[in-house]
C-alpha cells in the first residue's frame, strides 16, 4: 500500500528548519552580546521566545550547544572555501598562510563565541561533540588539493602532497 504525503506535514517540516535556525541566530546574537557564559534565560529573550521553546527544537542546553557548533563550521567553512578561490594555487606559502587567517578570522570577529565553541559541556550527548569539528582536517584537505595541484601543474608527482 503507498502513503502520501501530506503537504501539511512537510510545510510543518520545513517551518521546523527555519525556525531552528532562526533559534540558532538568535544564541549567536544572545553569545555576543552577553559573552560565551550566556544562560538559556538571555537566549530566550534575545530570540524573543521562552525557554520552553527552545528546549522544544534542541532538547537542552547540549542540543543547543551542538547546533552552534554546527553554524559556526559552516561559517568556518565557508569562509575557507571562498579563501581558496582568492588565492593563487601556485603561492602555496600565501594559501597557507591565507587558510589559517581565515579560520583565525573568527577568533578576531568573534572571540565570545570562540570561547563559547570551546567550552563544550562535560555531560549528556554535547560532551562528544568536537568543538573543532574536524576543521583542522578540512584546512588540511584543502592544503593537500592545492599543494597536489600545485606539484601537477609543476610536473611533479602529487603523491607526496598529503
Amino acid at each position: 500500500m503507498a502513503t502520501t504525503v501530506d503537504g501539511r506535514d512537510s510545510r510543518w517540516v520545513e517551518y521546523r528548519a527555519v525556525r531552528r535556525r532562526e533559534l540558532v541566530e538568535q544564541a549567536l546574537r544572545a553569545i555576543r552580546r552577553h559573552g560565551a557564559g550566556v544562560g538559556m534565560d538571555e537566549i530566550a529573550a534575545q530570540a524573543g521566545t521562552s525557554k520552553t521553546v527552545i528546549y522544544r527544537y534542541f532538547g537542552d542546553r547540549a542540543g543547543l550547544y551542538a547546533a552552534v557548533v554546527d553554524a559556526v563550521h559552516s561559517y568556518i567553512h565557508d569562509d575557507l572555501t571562498a579563501t581558496l578561490q582568492l588565492t593563487d594555487p601556485d603561492d602555496l606559502s600565501q594559501l597557507t598562510a591565507n587558510l589559517a587567517n581565515a579560520y583565525l578570522a573568527l577568533v578576531e570577529r568573534d572571540p565570545d563565541i570562540y570561547r563559547f565553541v570551546l567550552n563544550r559541556p562535560l555531560e549528556g550527548p554535547a560532551a562528544s561533540v568536537d568543538p573543532l569539528g574536524g576543521l583542522p582536517d578540512v584546512m588540511g584537505d584543502h592544503l593537500e588539493g592545492a599543494i597536489a595541484e600545485h606539484l601537477v601543474a609543476h610536473g611533479q608527482d602529487p603523491a607526496c602532497a598529503a
